[in-house]
């Protein structure tokens, strides 16, 4: 925390310590990127305009997700970009094309290397035609052969070498996921001020293996195939009584070392 607040107070130091006009941030498509792990960049698009009264406004890009954002602070050349509902924040110094600094997340005592650039309207680049083809569903195995492996299903739409889509869980989502196929590697990404995700994958016509990245902080691995009939497990089947038992049983001592169990006559008809 004490870090991430000597940040900010050193960017607003130097900005105080300019009296030159500041820069005017250029209105129209920009493309933000954050550094997370093995040198990867993850990216997403914004649009940058001012409204009729002057107030700076971005609208944030995932797949068919506009995330829309009005609390822009601006002093001299620092800008504070605060995303609605989310603790996570941009902060940083800008010129009239770019903008450098931090995501931060203070109550995680995280940040993550930022810059944004205008007028890059790819999200990703790409150096090859797609070779393969990710549309359709894919049984997926986050942390394979691991205690901490779970399912996923991959739900993705592919035209020309753009990929828009997600994973789910059986607890939720990835969010709405945007990229592209280049060659035989499928990069998708999303950020919207909480969700900081990065996947990439080398793709067969029936499978998918690849790294799963949360922010600078989380990876883990990801195995998939094509299944289009896969459904992931009812939430209400991970938790169950085992075979032979038809109610919870189990007992504890108390502060004065007195067993406690649920079939104790106090706890008879009881809730």
């Amino acid at each position: 925390m004490l870090k991430i607040g000597l940040f900010i107070g050193f960017m607003l130091l130097i900005s105080s310590c300019d009296n030159s006009k500041s820069p005017e941030l250029s209105e129209g498509i920009w493309l933000g990127e954050l550094e997370v792990q093995d040198s990867e960049i993850l990216p997403f698009n914004f649009q940058l305009r001012r409204n009729e009264t002057g107030k700076l406004l971005i609208d944030i890009y995932n797949a068919s997700e506009v995330i829309k954002v009005d609390e822009v602070t601006i002093k001299n050349d620092s800008i504070i970009i605060r995303t609605p509902v989310f603790e996570g924040y941009i902060a940083g110094i800008f010129t009239e094309n770019s903008i450098k600094g931090k995501f931060i997340k203070e109550s995680l005592e995280r940040t993550v290397l930022f810059k944004a650039t205008f007028g890059t309207e790819e999200r990703f680049n790409t150096f090859s035609k797609p070779q393969v083809h990710v549309s359709g569903i894919w049984e997926t195995e986050f942390s394979p052969n691991t205690e901490d492996s779970y399912l996923g299903k991959g739900i993705f739409t592919q035209k020309d070498n753009k990929v828009v889509g997600t994973f789910r869980t059986t607890t939720g989502d990835y969010r709405y996921l945007e990229g592209v196929i280049d060659g035989d590697i499928m990069k998708v990404s999303t950020f919207d001020g909480a969700h900081a995700f990065l996947f990439t994958a080398k793709v067969t016509d029936s499978s998918l293996k690849g790294t799963f990245y949360s922010g600078n902080h989380f990876q883990e691995p990801f195995i998939a195939k094509r299944n289009e009939r896969f459904e992931l497990p009812n939430a209400d089947s991970l938790t169950y009584l085992k075979k032979g038992y038809d109610k919870l049983e189990f007992s504890f001592p108390d502060s004065n070392g007195t067993l406690i169990s649920l079939d104790d006559d106090k706890f008879k008809d009881k809730v």
